[in-house]
C-alpha cells in the first residue's frame, strides 16, 4: 500500500494556479506512478472542479472527499474571526481506482461532543476546522483512520496552531483502536537533533503559552507512539548522516537543500511501513518536497 503526502502550495496564488496543478497531476502520474492513497494539504478553495477532473480523469482516482466546502464557507463569513481569514485552500484524500484500499469516507466529528477523559475543553477547539480532514477507508477487512492534517504558522496565526495539533491528537486518542495514519503538514518541529531530540517551537520560552506550545508538538511527533503510531521516517532511518533528504521545506538556497522537516507520516506499526522518501524532484511545482511510504500491513485483505 502506498501513501503520497504533500503540501502543493495552493495558499499562494490565492486563485491557483492551473499551469502548476497541471504539473502537480503530471508528477503524481509519472514521478510517483499514482499512489494508492494520497494526502494532499492546502488544495486550492476555487480549484476543486479541476483538482477532481485531472485526478479522476488523468491519473484515475475513483474515490475523493476534502474539507474545501468548509474552507469556501468559512472564508465567505464576515464575522469575528473569520473576517481575517481568507479561506483559500483546504485538505483532499484520495484513492486509487487501482487500489486494494475502497470505501473511503469523510468524517465530521461535532463540536457537540463532550470532552474527553481529563480534558479541560472540547476537541473541535479551532477556527481552521477545514485544516483537519478526517477520513475512514477500507483495505479488506479492516479500516483504517486516517487523519490528513496542515497547521498554520505560528507566526501569523498564534495559537490557532496548536488547537489544531491539540486537536488532532485529542481525537486520535479518543477513537476506537485501529491502525492509523496521520500525514501532513505541521508546520513542526523547529529542530531535530542527530541524537534523536525533537526541538519544538517556543522551547527557548517558559511561559504558561510556550509550555502548552510545546506539549501539543510534543504529543503529536513523539506522544502517539501511547497508542502504537510511529514517526515512518525516522523509523526506517533514525537520525544523524542518513545519505538521503531529510527535510520538506527549503527554508534557503534550494540547490543546497536545508530548510526543516515539516511534512511527516505518523503510522500505526501494524501497517509495516518498509519504504519512505522526501522527493527532491517535488521541489519543482511546490515550495514543499512530496513524502512517498510503502506499507506491508501485518493484516490480510
Amino acid at each position: 500500500m502506498e501513501v503520497f503526502s504533500w503540501n502543493v502550495q495552493g495558499a499562494f496564488p490565492p486563485a491557483g494556479s492551473p499551469d502548476r496543478i497541471d504539473k502537480q497531476i503530471q508528477f503524481i502520474v509519472e514521478n510517483a506512478d499514482c499512489p494508492d492513497l494520497l494526502m494532499l494539504n492546502e488544495v486550492t478553495t476555487n480549484r476543486r472542479e479541476l483538482w477532481y477532473n485531472k485526478l479522476e480523469g488523468i491519473a484515475g482516482y475513483a474515490e475523493i472527499v476534502d474539507t474545501l466546502d468548509w474552507s469556501r464557507k468559512l472564508g465567505e463569513l464576515d464575522v469575528p474571526p473569520f473576517q481575517d481569514f481568507n479561506g483559500v485552500n483546504g485538505n483532499l484524500i484520495a484513492i486509487h481506482e487501482d487500489s486494494a484500499l475502497e470505501d473511503l469516507s469523510r468524517q465530521t466529528p461535532s463540536i457537540s461532543e463532550p470532552p474527553f477523559g481529563d480534558a479541560t475543553r472540547k476537541h473541535w477547539d479551532t477556527n481552521f476546522p477545514e485544516k483537519i480532514l478526517n477520513a475512514e477507508v477500507d483495505f479488506g477487512d479492516t479500516t483504517i483512520d486516517l487523519w490528513n492534517v496542515r497547521t498554520v504558522p505560528g507566526n501569523m496565526f498564534g495559537e490557532e496552531k496548536i488547537k489544531i495539533l491539540e486537536n488532532v491528537y485529542n481525537r486520535i486518542l479518543a477513537k476506537e483502536t485501529g491502525p492509523r495514519i496521520l500525514a501532513g503538514d505541521f508546520n513542526a518541529p523547529k529542530a531535530e537533533t542527530e541524537d534523536g531530540e525533537v526541538i519544538p517551537w517556543r522551547s527557548e520560552k517558559d511561559d504558561a503559552l510556550s509550555e502548552r506550545w510545546q506539549a501539543a508538538e510534543y504529543n503529536i511527533l513523539t506522544g502517539l507512539g501511547d497508542v502504537g503510531m510511529v514517526d515512518v521516517f525516522r523509523t526506517i532511518y533514525g537520525y544523524g548522516d542518513l545519505g538521503t533528504l531529510d527535510i520538506s521545506h527549503p527554508t534557503g538556497d534550494r540547490d543546497t537543500l536545508t530548510g526543516k522537516r515539516f511534512d511527516h507520516v505518523i503510522a500505526s506499526e501494524s501497517l509495516n511501513p518498509e519504504d519512505c522518501y522526501y522527493d527532491a524532484d517535488g521541489l519543482e511545482c511546490s515550495d514543499h518536497a512530496p513524502l512517498f511510504v510503502r506499507f506491508s500491513p501485518s493484516f490480510s485483505t
